[in-house]
């Protein structure tokens, strides 16, 4: 399938679900792993930078789907990217490190099929909304880390990825706050199997937050400063967290925004300021991954 933005250098082609890693000790039928690929058309003479798009939902709701929003993947491809959309498992199903695990899985497999791909196993980026940005954080800190590795596939390929977007998401579990709620039945609770009395351990070994070193790649972090599911202050720490390790971090609050980065509660996540946030993401990946 071909898709076009208007005023675009590149028309993009989709590749859609390709299997990019299989899950462990689980029935044959619920084991694949799937991504959509997006390539640039005609595909640049040199290898190019890929860059992995996570949805959001609670970790427990969503699908891949969304990274095919126009200020998304397209967006990305259109300019000479290889992007990528991924499903993971939900928390309905599966409590954590499994997402991460996945995530970490679909970044080792773009590396093992670079060269079938004309990707450049050197310049892959990640982004994500909400439990999304959350999972593209956590991938940003904590590369090659054996404890979420997990054995979803490519062991023998770094997980390690050049650039970070991050956007309402949150970086500490063990701060409850908003609809953050880590001590009664929540999204959160749902993703840990259990409260943080139960699952200490297991909420810092999620956040991004505890995660933080100097050797950080570059990150883009978004928040709206009305925020009623994930505290403003998360964002802000985190961001400080990453500087003051010598890390390169662009923050950009949304004014008068809520956690769908609108000044309203309910709209919908697109239109107005989303596609102006696609730019702004297009910039950051330019800048630090090229193309």
């Amino acid at each position: 399938m071909q898709l076009a933005l208007p005023g675009c250098p590149y028309s993009c082609t989709l590749l859609p679900a390709l299997q990019y890693g299989e899950v462990p000790d689980v029935p044959p039928w619920e084991a694949p792993l799937y991504l959509d690929l997006l390539v640039p058309s005609p595909v640049p003479d040199s290898p190019v930078p890929a860059i992995i798009y996570i949805h959001g939902g609670g970790w427990a709701e969503g699908d891949r789907s969304s990274g095919f929003y126009p200020w998304v993947n397209p967006l990305l491809a259109a300019h000479g990217f290889i992007t990528v959309s991924i499903s993971y498992r939900l928390s309905r199903f599966a409590p954590f490190p499994a997402q991460i695990h996945d995530a970490k899985a679909a970044v080792r497999w773009l590396r093992a099929h670079a060269q079938e791909y004309h990707i450049d196993p050197d310049r892959i980026g990640v982004w994500g909304d909400s439990a999304g940005g959350h999972l593209a954080a956590l991938l940003g800190v904590t590369g090659d880390l054996p404890d979420l590795e997990g054995k979803c596939g490519s062991p023998a390929y770094s997980s390690r990825v050049q650039a970070v977007i991050a956007r309402c998401a949150p970086y500490d579990f063990l701060s409850a706050g908003g609809e953050l709620i880590n001590d009664a039945p929540s999204p959160v609770t749902q993703l840990f199997g259990g409260m943080i009395s139960e699952r200490e351990d297991l909420m810092r070994l999620a956040s991004p937050f505890y995660h933080v070193g100097s050797g950080v790649p570059p990150f883009q972090i978004v928040h709206g400063i009305l925020d009623e599911t994930v505290p403003f202050e998360q964002a802000e720490r985190f961001t400080r967290a990453l500087k003051d390790a010598g890390n390169e971090v662009e923050f950009t609050p949304i004014e008068s925004a809520y956690h769908n980065l609108r000044q309203q509660q309910l709209l919908p996540w697109s239109d107005t300021p989303w596609e102006k946030l696609g730019m702004h993401a297009l910039a950051f990946f330019q800048q630090h991954l090229g193309q």
